[in-house]
């Protein structure tokens, strides 16, 4: 009885150890591959930043450009993405950002 005890315990451990494993590399290796990945084929952007992405950025420009009355224009792009915008003006077209 003792060494089926045993033996489960070291079935669950290795288990837990696994989705632990799984979990680790969806939330920061595979991002980190990826950006890592992207810059090396020339692309601009901002690093991955766990759990918040590129949130603490977005909401403080979406509030300035709310807050700014919106020009007679049909260049809408700064009122409609204020965070897109910035970050178009700051690396170009070809960019990468990571949203959570």
């Amino acid at each position: 009885m003792e060494e089926l005890q045993k033996i489960l315990l070291t079935i669950s451990i290795i288990f837990v150890i696994s989705c632990v494993w799984n979990v680790f590399n969806w939330i920061w290796l595979k991002p980190k591959k990826l950006e890592k990945y992207l810059r090396k084929q020339g692309l601009k952007g901002t690093s991955y930043k766990l759990f918040y992405g590129d949130l603490k950025g977005k909401i403080p420009s979406v509030v300035e450009a709310y807050s700014k009355p919106m020009e007679h224009s049909h260049q809408i792009t700064s009122r409609v993405q204020p965070f897109d915008h910035f970050l178009f003006q700051k690396y170009g077209k070809l960019l990468f950002h990571f949203i959570s």
